[in-house]
């Protein structure tokens, strides 16, 4: 029962990490256009997924858990590759081909995020880089000969907030 069990676990596992590898390229797409409403919505995607992995992963923690202890393995032996070891042939294929699939997967998944991530510092560096020239930091406000007679450079120049109180 719990060989099941886990082999239908490990199915949700791949399902959802692909779900998750789709949403990924979207964001790639979006992060390249420069859409932020679609990126918040994609986020928010995201956080579904994430939040299902995460149940899917502790049930199948688990489930390896049970198997391993009644094997009478050592705690430190919970792992996929313990369980697969314990079973018998048919299921012992089927669990290696879906630890390869998912681990194709999160591999898939990891180099998507790296890009993303990668994007997302540079439209930062860019903005960042815009507002640099259009509000050019004042030089030396803290350091230099003092003068009473003028103002400082920095009293002179625009904030971004241009209000009266």
């Amino acid at each position: 029962m719990s060989v099941k069990l886990l082999i239908e676990l490990l199915e949700k596992h791949v399902k959802l990490h692909k779900g998750l590898l789709e949403l990924a390229n979207q964001k790639t797409e979006v992060l390249k256009k420069g859409d932020m409403e679609a990126l918040s919505g994609i986020m928010k995607q995201e956080q579904k997924y994430i939040a299902a992995i995460n149940q899917v992963e502790r049930e199948r923690m688990h489930v390896v858990e049970a198997m391993v202890n009644t094997a009478g393995k050592h705690e430190h032996e919970r792992t996929l590759t313990t369980c697969i070891e314990l079973v018998e042939e048919s299921e012992r294929s089927v669990l290696e081909r879906l630890k390869d699939e998912l681990s194709a997967v999160v591999s898939e998944l990891k180099n998507i995020n790296l890009l993303n991530q990668q994007l997302t510092q540079q439209s930062l560096q860019f903005v960042n880089m815009t507002l640099d020239m259009i509000m050019p930091q004042p030089q030396e406000v803290n350091y230099g000969i003092p003068n009473a007679a003028t103002t400082p450079q920095y009293e002179n120049s625009r904030s971004i907030f241009d209000s009266k109180a």
